[in-house]
């Protein structure tokens, strides 16, 4: 498997459609920050708006997608930048719910969904910029995502049985999709998605990724890579602030959060799994990164998934 599949199939992403916005005349969406690890995303199928991020305002028309890594804040408006109030409309639309302005047809359709990565996947989350925008339209070689997108509206309208598993294997793919769209585009140049974009470096990222609890050592992961020693450490560094065993610990201590929130398991079974012989050590490893203590951290995520039912 490659590092990034095998980045996505460890972070356990989870991801769904909520809105199909439907929008006439004038109108003004406002969208609030999203809680951390979660990513709102809209994708335009027809039409065209405006776009505002803090002070930023840029075209928002059919074939695009933009993504919200840190989840900031942000404003959907007609395209001449009305700010008129209008009068919404929301009814059930198969998987989820379409807003409408009160007009007898639509000139601007959104869909509009939320990745959820959790909180730990900062490593991720700061390697991407803070608004990922890609238009797909007259781009041949966007044709597989602007299909994905097509797709994703399909399941979403409609009642089929499996939808909910479609559209979250879409979801995945989307994701994944964009990300790498954001490598092979040259967009993101530091951090963990350089690192993995880097044909250099990448197996050793993801021979962690794979196996995590394994005794890693500057020398095991340029082995990994088919490096010496010297070799990997320089270059390396030229990709990251990070050293290479900040990033092992960082990916595991990834693993570790994402484990103590979806599972029951023993938190030294967790800590044995991460790569760490003892619960003390785990302990002090987790709580330097997450700056909290594994248990305090399942506890915290309990209450937070008991508040959100």
């Amino acid at each position: 498997m490659d590092s990034l599949s095998a980045l996505v199939t460890s972070m356990g992403l989870h991801g769904r459609v909520d809105l199909l916005c439907r929008f006439a005349g004038q109108w003004s969406v406002p969208q609030p920050a999203a809680p951390p690890g979660q990513l709102p995303y809209h994708v335009v199928l027809a039409g065209e708006g405006v776009l505002e991020v803090g002070r930023e305002r840029r075209p928002f028309v059919a074939g695009d997608l933009v993504l919200f890594p840190r989840g900031s804040a942000h404003t959907m408006r007609h395209a001449d930048g009305a700010t008129a109030a209008f009068n919404e409309v929301r009814r059930p639309l198969g998987r989820i719910v379409e807003v409408a302005s009160d007009a007898p047809r639509s000139e601007f359709d959104v869909l509009c969904g939320t990745f959820e990565l959790g909180q730990h996947h900062a490593l991720l989350l700061q390697a991407l910029p803070e608004v990922v925008h890609l238009s797909t339209r007259d781009r041949d070689d966007y044709a597989g995502l602007h299909a994905l997108m097509r797709m994703m509206r399909h399941e979403s309208v409609q009642s089929s049985p499996g939808g909910d598993a479609v559209i979250a294997s879409l979801s995945a793919s989307l994701f994944t999709l964009v990300v790498r769209t954001l490598i092979a585009e040259g967009a993101v140049r530091e951090g963990l998605l350089a690192l993995l974009a880097d044909t250099r470096v990448a197996p050793a990222l993801a021979a962690v990724i794979a196996a995590p609890a394994e005794p890693w050592t500057l020398e095991r992961l340029a082995e990994a890579s088919r490096m010496s020693r010297a070799s990997f450490a320089r270059h390396f560094a030229e990709l990251s602030a990070m050293t290479p065993m900040d990033v092992v610990t960082a990916l595991r201590m990834d693993l570790a959060a994402r484990l103590l929130h979806e599972t029951p398991r023993p938190i030294e079974l967790i800590g044995e799994a991460c790569g760490y012989a003892s619960r003390a050590a785990f302990g002090q490893a987790f709580k330097r990164v997450h700056g909290t203590s594994p248990a305090a951290f399942r506890r915290q995520a309990g209450e937070a998934a008991s508040t959100k039912v």
